[in-house]
């Protein structure tokens, strides 16, 4: 019986908060709790959101390729800092990658290109994998791929499973 009134307990614990789990819902992103997410300039970009240049301005660079994973064309949107690449979903594009092409831009955390192991140890801790000089999280589906080269930070790109 006091299982029952345990699990009864959850139950209603878990209708009041609505079950957040802040994973994806119909293939979009619904919350950026727990995944990882690129802000620059007050701009805020969550792998798996639609991406628009009316929301994110205009590039300085764009090309595109025919998507290998989906029906339609991959596009790459070059700014000045960062590089955002789509896929397409239907009629809809959406970011699967952000890459830092500069010394101007930093993660949230505060971690940039030219920064050491160190500095990105110290904000993400040792809870990486590590493929020869590539260092990535996970959170979710998304991942934050630093590349080091003797010591420094050489390339920072957040980018997504679409499997």
């Amino acid at each position: 019986m006091k299982k029952f009134g345990i699990v009864l307990l959850l139950i209603v614990m878990c209708f009041i908060t609505g079950c957040n789990d802040n994973k994806l819902n119909d293939g979009v992103i619904n919350d950026n709790k727990g995944v990882y997410t690129f802000s620059y300039n007050g701009m805020e970009f969550v792998l798996g959101d639609v991406f628009t240049t009316d929301k994110y301005g205009k590039e300085v660079n764009y090309s595109e390729v025919p998507s290998c994973a989906f029906e339609g064309i991959d596009k790459t949107y070059t700014y000045d800092n960062y590089e955002v690449t789509t896929y397409p979903d239907g009629d809809t594009d959406r970011i699967s990658s952000v890459l830092f092409k500069g010394t101007d831009v930093k993660t949230p955390e505060g971690v940039g290109i030219e920064d050491t192991k160190d500095d990105m140890i110290s904000k993400y801790g040792n809870d990486f994998k590590q493929n020869e000089n590539q260092y990535t999280y996970t959170l979710e589906n998304t991942h934050l791929e630093f590349v080091i080269e003797d010591d420094v930070i050489s390339s920072i790109e957040y980018y997504i499973d679409l499997d």
